[in-house]
């Protein structure tokens, strides 16, 4: 009995590469179902705040859906058109800002495009980074006090 249960053990252990599966060796239909049902997608729940660093410095955007959904607005929905694009893997701004692409992915990461050059970028639901306080602790000779912001 234990050579019946223990004979399909030992062929799939024996057609395993040795190494353990990571999440981007599965194809990318079971990724993108994955982010789907999983990760927040851009502008589920409102207006979108962006962060990159371009240059050396960091550089902050607000996107706001606007015209019904078919398009976005910067900083709010009375700001200017850019066009939204959805592909199965991002959601393409653009037009939003000179010379510059915003490829948003699902779960708060993405591509900024600036003339030809991709730069990382961080997004998060507008909602979420405003409810943020920044704290600083500073010395001010007698210990230390915490100042938010």
């Amino acid at each position: 009995m234990r050579l019946v249960l223990t004979l399909p053990l030992l062929t799939l252990a024996a057609c395993a590469p040795g190494e353990p599966f990571t999440f981007e060796q599965n194809p990318p239909q079971v990724q993108r179902a994955w982010a789907a049902t999983f990760s927040d997608q851009p502008f589920d729940t409102g207006p979108v705040s962006v962060i990159t660093q371009e240059h050396g410095e960091i550089h902050t955007y607000t996107f706001a859906p606007c015209r019904g959904g078919q398009a976005v607005c910067v900083g709010s929905t009375r700001g200017r058109v850019a066009s939204v694009n959805v592909t199965d893997d991002f959601v393409v701004i653009s037009g939003a800002s000179r010379g510059r692409t915003f490829y948003l992915s699902p779960g708060g990461d993405g591509w900024l495009k600036k003339n030809g050059e991709f730069l990382p970028l961080a997004w998060d639901d507008e909602s979420a980074i405003s409810n943020w306080a920044v704290t600083r602790i500073t010395d001010q000779g007698q210990g230390l006090e915490t100042k938010t912001q």
